[in-house]
């Protein structure tokens, strides 16, 4: 469900604004094609680690699907839905208000906090649900047939590092055509907006590496959090699970900041890709 999730993301922010494509069909008519190219990666990701188990796929995939129907009965898709309702309606209410920057930044901030908190609430409540659904999978999953009775895989987690390397090169295809379809749909020249985007990778890579650098600090001062909280309170306790919960909020606090911090970076490059990608010449006849 997760990867699935990721990767209808990533689409997006290959294709720009929903207002421009809906102007567009060729670039939309590009991106149902990515979508269904990604689809058929996950699908081959799927046989290819089945392969490695050597388990009949198409007992597997119905395995999968009453996990899917499972994962569903949780009631945890419709709770974050409610939340990100929730934050959604906050945030409009602080634009509403009138306020000076300063003071909407600081009430969007809390808006968000209290996503992060309602999110975190609603997983904790349908973990024990999702790991009996993991396990009822892992179960139904032992139990299919071989794919092939005389078959038998030497390394199965090297086939499934390969399975996934694969899996990764089948996405990175998709993303290429991707690019050429949206080039050929504003018609500008394929290779040139290629050196663009380049150009694009190596403004963005130190802006990246400052932002990793950021959010793994935040990150090592929650585990230090965590850790201070779990020494200084009994487990289970309601005061260890508070101690537990501000300092994930902090963490969400600290990225947040983060990302804001690096944001100026990654707009200045975005802005000089789309100056350079507008300079393109069209295609050539």
């Amino acid at each position: 469900m997760r990867v699935r999730t990721l990767t209808v993301a990533w689409l997006l922010s290959l294709l720009g604004p929903a207002a421009a494509l809906a102007g567009n069909p060729c670039i939309g008519e590009a991106r149902q094609q990515a979508l269904e190219c990604v689809t058929q990666c996950r699908e081959d990701l799927q046989i290819a680690r089945d392969g490695c188990l050597n388990r009949d796929h198409e007992c597997v995939e119905l395995c999968r699907a009453e996990r899917g129907v499972c994962v569903e009965a949780t009631g945890l898709e419709a709770a974050l839905d409610q939340c990100n309702d929730v934050v959604r309606a906050a945030k409009q209410t602080c634009r509403s208000q009138d306020l000076p920057s300063v003071a909407l930044d600081q009430c969007i901030d809390q808006a968000q906090v209290v996503g992060f908190q309602c999110r975190d609430a609603a997983r904790e409540a349908a973990r024990p649900a999702l790991e009996a659904c993991q396990e009822a999978f892992a179960d139904c999953a032992r139990a299919c047939p071989p794919a092939d009775p005389a078959g038998e895989v030497v390394n199965p987690r090297q086939c499934r590092r390969d399975a996934k390397t694969a899996h990764k090169a089948c996405k990175a295809t998709c993303r290429e055509g991707l690019q050429f379809q949206k080039d050929a749909c504003r018609n500008r020249d394929h290779d040139c907006v290629e050196q663009c985007r380049t150009e694009g990778d190596v403004c963005r890579e130190p802006v990246e590496t400052d932002l990793e650098s950021r959010a793994s600090q935040c990150r090592t001062d929650r585990d230090a959090a965590v850790q201070n909280c779990r020494a200084l309170f009994a487990d289970g306790t309601a005061e260890q699970d508070q101690c537990i919960d501000n300092a994930q909020v902090a963490a969400f606090q600290c990225g947040d900041a983060a990302r804001e911090a690096v944001r100026p970076g990654f707009v200045a490059c975005s802005d000089g890709f789309r100056t350079c990608a507008e300079a393109c010449p069209p295609v050539t006849p």
